[in-house]
């Protein structure tokens, strides 16, 4: 039950489960190379690499705009994209020469689904080994023997998810039967594995699991086509251990280093402070070692034997960055490396950098910090990636004529008045985010109806509509623009329309919508969602927040910052730690809802326990 605990955080951390790959092999199918290219750059607008490593945006190219992205031949039931896999995590860290105290600080906000009881609980853990005495302090999770983020009081830690790629999905070559496929250059027959579902109040149900060499065989996608297998990491007996534990003993930032590689969980972002003042960050986990794969973005043919993974890297092959000259390190889901280092970690659909690089702005915008100004750092919800959005709309579209012709006064106000940050009483935020996301919706509906016809969705893509999207906007060619409309300004203005419509359909007014309706709370109990009754004493309040998705105050109705640690290792009375909930399970405690004020508010829980009102012995 422990190794479950973590194999389902693979499932959550990891989720694309091939879908991704499948649907870029999809856009690969439908579109010439150069379109190809442009539609999955990495974001050249947002970039915040660690190692200052910089892509270059690859340009709206000469060739004519694919005719089957330009109609709508078939409708999109979910036409909507994703601009990451991952809405969030953060972690960051200073060196001594920028902390007040003169101490190295780390600060860490994991970012996943909200609810009651938690994902973490407090925890600390004192004891003697060999006659050193340990004390380690932070959260752990429930079910597993380790604390996951904390201090040890030498050295501190945290995680954000890579977002990198750690699957391939195999195009199979079957035999003319179809009851063997072809691996290392020989057929060899499948292994079949016969699971048995238990279903309530009926009988039991059998499925059929077919295994490859790679992986299982994953369902067909459509009625037809090539089959095809998932090779994860989660599969191997690598990525899945206790290891995280040696992280409770490590004394400097270079034994925690080493330690990452050897650790079997969802691959994540390390950062490390330690109480000589040095930080480092690193990938923890299992690293692949591709071999003959030319674009591991979408499906590959193994058949033959030279694609594959030759095992995993050593701890001195992994990316890290140590003792960095601007005393400086951050981590928000999106790339941190580039040339051979991003080359081992491939993009599993990487954050846009946004996020990120408000994070950076923000660590170099000032010399030194306590850890209240750290602390500040994760609270921040300016919208600085919509500023150009507001721009758009303010300097393009809303012009004198098309506001009076549609009576748009009050929306042109409330853009130019309250867009520039995601707080709960803003509308123009609220505005300015929806014209955003029905603009890019209606640019790519053509695309997203192609993929549903072949059984993928548009948001399954490694694929941020931002990039491409803007890039066409500014462009603004006629060939690029979807059939449905007759000029770029007429797209723009529909997008505006249908926005404001949908907006004024939830709220009954414009200036009813605001981002603290839009962006609630959402704390909920399991049982509350099938016993509503029970909501009053199960469920957190239910209240707006601040925060959204490219920005560090991460906030999504029910999805955000699950933990706010701050901490200089050492020095744990100073630190913050801070959860959405309590320390109990059960309603009726006075813990059950322990931090949850503090943490709407953004005030200080102490890192370390307070003095002892209550104690539990368990004796054999």
């Amino acid at each position: 039950d422990t190794l479950l605990v973590t194999l389902s955080m693979y499932l959550d951390l990891q989720r694309g489960q091939g879908r991704d790959e499948l649907a870029m092999g999809a856009l690969h199918s439908l579109v010439p190379p150069d379109w190809y290219a442009f539609l999955t750059q990495h974001s050249s607008d947002y970039q915040a690499a660690l190692d200052d490593s910089r892509v270059d945006a690859v340009p709206v190219p000469a060739s004519p705009w694919p005719a089957a992205l330009r109609a709508a031949q078939v409708a999109c039931s979910d036409c909507r994209g994703t601009d990451a896999r991952d809405i969030g995590s953060n972690n960051f860290a200073v060196s001594a020469a920028h902390a007040t105290h003169g101490h190295a600080m780390l600060a860490d906000d994991m970012h996943l689904g909200l609810r009651v009881p938690g994902t973490w609980f407090k925890a600390r853990l004192q004891w003697k080994e060999q006659g050193a005495a340990r004390d380690v302090t932070g959260v752990t999770l429930p079910g597993t023997p380790l604390v996951v983020a904390g201090s040890n009081g030498q050295v501190a830690w945290g995680f954000t998810n890579t977002t990198s790629d750690w699957t391939d999905v195999i195009r199979l070559q079957l035999s003319a039967n179809g009851q063997a496929y072809r691996s290392g250059g020989a057929d060899k027959p499948f292994i079949r594995h016969q699971e048995r579902i238990e279903v309530a109040g009926a009988p039991a149900e059998s499925v059929e699991v077919l295994e490859t060499d790679w992986g299982p065989v994953l369902e067909p996608t459509g009625q037809r086509g090539p089959r095809h297998a998932l090779r994860w990491v989660a599969y191997d007996p690598q990525g899945l251990n206790l290891g995280l534990r040696q992280l409770e003993r490590a004394a400097t930032v270079d034994e925690a280093v080493r330690a990452a590689a050897g650790m079997g969980l969802p691959a994540q972002n390390l950062m490390l402070a330690d109480r000589t003042g040095r930080i480092a960050w690193t990938v923890a986990g299992a690293i692949p070692r591709r071999v003959g794969t030319d674009d591991p973005n979408r499906p590959q043919d193994w058949s033959d034997g030279k694609p594959r993974w030759q095992g995993y890297l050593g701890p001195d092959e992994q990316p890290r960055v140590l003792d960095p000259a601007d005393g400086r390190l951050w981590t928000a889901n999106s790339r941190m490396v580039g040339g051979a280092a991003l080359a081992k970690l491939g993009n599993g659909g990487y954050d846009l950098g946004a996020r990120a690089q408000q994070i950076r702005d923000a660590l170099r915008a000032q010399e030194r910090f306590d850890e209240a100004g750290l602390h500040a750092i994760q609270m921040d919800h300016r919208a600085l990636f919509l500023a150009r959005w507001q721009r758009l709309l303010l300097d393009r579209v809303l012009t004198p004529e098309f506001v009076a012709s549609q009576g748009l006064q009050a929306y042109r106000q409330h853009v130019k008045q309250s867009s520039d940050a995601a707080r709960v009483d803003a509308v123009g935020y609220v505005l300015v985010r929806e014209f955003r996301a029905t603009l890019l919706e209606l640019l790519f509906a053509p695309l997203a109806g192609q993929l549903e016809a072949q059984g993928h969705k548009f948001a399954d893509l490694r694929l941020a509509p931002e990039v491409p999207g803007w890039a066409l906007i500014r462009a603004g060619r006629p060939d690029t623009l979807p059939e449905a409309f007759a000029s770029w300004q007429a797209l723009l203005q529909a997008a505006v329309q249908r926005s404001r419509d949908a907006l004024i359909a939830r709220h009954g007014t414009l200036d009813q919508a605001t981002w603290g309706r839009e962006n609630p709370a959402n704390v909920r109990h399991p049982l509350s969602q099938v016993l509503p009754p029970l909501a009053r004493w199960l469920d957190m309040p239910q209240h707006g927040l601040a925060g959204d998705r490219h920005m560090p105050r991460v906030h999504a109705a029910g999805h955000g910052q699950s933990e706010r640690m701050v901490v200089a290792p050492g020095h744990e009375e100073d630190g913050w730690l801070v959860l959405p909930g309590g320390q109990s399970g059960h309603p009726l405690s006075p813990f059950y809802a322990a931090d949850h004020a503090a943490w709407v508010n953004g005030e200080r829980v102490p890192f370390l326990p307070e003095a002892t009102q209550h104690r539990l012995i368990l004796r054999p």
